[in-house]
């Protein structure tokens, strides 16, 4: 067993929460017919009464990232039919936590590779003032589990470079980096953006940070390249890793910088303000 922590972390806060989850995040390894059986500590960290009710849901994303909540059992790769869990709600106090435990039963016939879900958590008031709707006081956040079942297939491509050049001398040149996930379970995908000039020294390089990319799917990863950098011809070079210690991905792409790109502006101090 082991936690995927960072960038698999689903940002399902929908409004300022009083509630935490821990773990936020799981990830098991899982036999076809195997029972996993999780317990989670939910936390009222507010000074108010919080009645909290338990959901299942799928999600998903577009190839910007934006996150999709789904009817569980929606995907293909849903571990949601495979969910049970107890209580389906708890009545915490002020600075209290209670105790949720949720069962997966894989099914023997579970095809390999990631499956996943995630289990919502809304807290509301249980005794709102009179005369308000009682959506003033939900908020919503989730655990997202996955389960990751034998056999176990990585990889992973760089499928472009889109470049779109500054309009503006302030503008940053920007380009998109195509990254596909090639195999069957989610993936952790990091690395860097350098920039060449003729030479093959490297004059800019930018980190590209982590995020989760499911499996058989595709993420465009945006890059905002600012200045100093002079007119001229240069390589954009991207160098990506989805866990695999011992290989990387990498590609490149040959741009014409046709006039000076400027450093980013910084803001004023107080003492300019004056």
């Amino acid at each position: 067993m082991r936690y995927w922590i960072g960038a698999l972390f689903l940002g399902l806060a929908l409004a300022q929460s009083t509630l935490g989850v821990e773990p936020p995040v799981l990830l098991k390894e899982a036999a076809p017919g195997q029972v996993l059986t999780t317990t989670l500590t939910v936390h009222n960290v507010g000074d108010k009464p919080v009645r909290v009710r338990v959901s299942a849901g799928d999600w998903t994303y577009d190839p910007l990232g934006q996150l999709q909540y789904l009817p569980p059992g929606t995907l293909k790769e849903s571990a949601s039919p495979w969910l049970s869990f107890s209580p389906s709600e708890l009545l915490l106090g002020p600075k209290q936590s209670g105790k949720l435990t949720y069962t997966l039963a894989v099914p023997k016939d579970a095809k390999p590779g990631s499956h996943w879900g995630v289990l919502f958590l809304e807290g509301e008031d249980p005794d709102p003032p009179p005369g308000l709707p009682l959506a003033t006081f939900r908020v919503r956040l989730g655990h997202v589990y996955y389960v990751n079942l034998p056999p176990v297939e990585r990889g992973g491509r760089v499928s472009g470079i889109l470049p779109t050049p500054p309009k503006a001398p302030d503008d940053p040149y920007r380009f998109a980096v195509k990254y596909q996930n090639t195999g069957n379970v989610a993936q952790k995908v990091s690395g860097r953006f350098e920039v060449r000039d003729q030479a093959g020294k490297v004059v800019a390089s930018l980190p590209v940070e982590e995020v989760v990319v499911l499996p058989k799917s595709e993420r465009i990863l945006p890059i905002s390249l600012v200045g100093p950098l002079p007119a001229g011809a240069y390589t954009a070079f991207v160098l990506l890793n989805y866990g695999d210690p011992t290989k990387d991905v990498a590609a490149d792409y040959p741009f014409q910088l046709k006039a000076p790109l400027a450093a980013p502006k910084t803001a004023p101090t107080q003492e300019g303000q004056k």
